[in-house]
């Protein structure tokens, strides 16, 4: 028995995988040896565990949205190490030393709240009427019906396996059946929550100096924030109310997405004097009728724009005759009549411009689904 050697236990190398240490943001490292710029896309890919090519895909989208991918790029290049290296540029340029770690996760959050407000203040994209705004739900339900019965796959593989986490010869884990069981700590989701409402909370008061932001703008925020917890939560493994939280903010973008005001039904304001007269109508589903030919002073109502903006159902505008307006009419599906000028179809647009006379009011008309009409009586 003495002559027997006892080895010396098996140890993988420094950077290899541990099932037992939590992996946060601060593990991911630039990549070395598939760059292009700074690696982060590839060093990004290699932690979420999928192609680069995606990385590079969604930071180009985010780019032409307010040019959020390139704040991210540039937040995550100054701020990770590259592989190998347990030092950050940041960390080099500021001395950083036993603080590093929480300048870095830090420095990363704030790059988030700062490319999400880019995307707000970001016009071109018009709040999601032209935004491929579906991939957040499409990611969503990929991560429930691929990612997660994926994993849960593996590590029952894994029980299985002889001298794997959970069997006789493998040290035993939360997820061992044999060994006392241990709660999901709830970190990762308050986590979530907080970053949510401080990123609400900067684009409420953002959008009380600049342009009123819609209550559609809020939900995708907070869905990309969620998003984002899920994708930390497959090495977490502690996400689960994230998805019905994901779930709801889905639904509630797609619903806004076509239906810019909650409203259902009629809704047909009569304003009587120039004064009482909106800047801006909204409603959901159903109709939409703005008469202004009880308004008693209809010529202060000139050099004015009036917009109306609807989901499905019909919108009508009436005029007063010689009042002179532009009217601009854009209807994702159906029709529109501008003054007996019809068109029908998908993407239409109609203009019309004022009649000789006067200063005109602008009247600027978008809908998704119906019918679009402006008439004179």
């Amino acid at each position: 028995m003495n002559d027997i050697q006892q080895l010396p236990p098996t140890t993988g190398p420094d950077d290899a995988f541990d099932p037992q240490r939590l992996r946060t943001i601060a593990d991911m490292r630039r990549s070395s040896d598939d760059r292009i710029v700074g690696g982060v896309c590839a060093g990004a890919a290699k932690y979420l565990n999928i192609d680069p090519v995606i990385v590079r895909v969604v930071l180009a989208v985010l780019t032409v949205a307010g040019f959020a991918g390139l704040i991210l790029y540039a937040a995550a290049w100054f701020l990770l190490p590259a592989e190998g290296q347990d030092r950050s540029i940041a960390a080099d340029w500021f001395k950083l030393d036993k603080n590093e770690e929480q300048v870095r996760v830090a420095g990363l959050v704030v790059a988030a709240a700062v490319a999400a407000l880019s995307i707000v203040g970001d016009n071109g994209w018009a709040w999601w009427g032209g935004a491929p705004w579906w991939l957040l739900p499409l990611g969503l339900v990929y991560y429930v019906f691929v990612v997660r019965p994926r994993r849960r796959h593996e590590a029952q593989e894994g029980l299985a396996t002889p001298g794997a986490p959970g069997t006789a010869s493998g040290p035993v884990t939360d997820r061992d059946p044999a060994g006392p069981p241990r709660g999901r700590s709830p970190a990762l989701t308050i986590l979530v929550v907080s970053v949510t409402a401080i990123a609400l909370a900067a684009t409420r008061i953002w959008s009380e100096y600049h342009d009123e932001v819609p209550w559609t703008g809020y939900v995708a925020i907070a869905l990309g924030i969620v998003a984002l917890g899920l994708l930390v939560s497959t090495f977490v493994g502690s996400g689960g109310p994230l998805i019905a939280i994901g779930v709801l903010l889905a639904i509630a973008l797609a619903i806004g997405s076509v239906l810019p005001d909650g409203r259902i039904g009629a809704q047909t304001p009569t304003p009587t004097t120039a004064a009482d007269v909106r800047s801006r109508y909204t409603h959901g589903v159903g109709l939409l009728e703005l008469d202004l030919t009880q308004v008693a002073d209809p010529e202060s109502l000139g050099g004015r724009t009036i917009h109306l903006e609807a989901g499905v159902g019909q919108t009508k505008v009436i005029v007063p005759v010689g009042l002179p307006v532009v009217v601009e009419a854009d209807l994702r599906a159906g029709e529109v009549a501008l003054f007996g000028r019809e068109d029908n179809g998908t993407d239409v647009s109609m203009r019309q411009d004022p009649r000789p006379g006067g200063s005109a009011v602008t009247i600027d008309i978008e809908q998704k689904l119906g019918n679009v009409e402006v008439i004179r009586r």
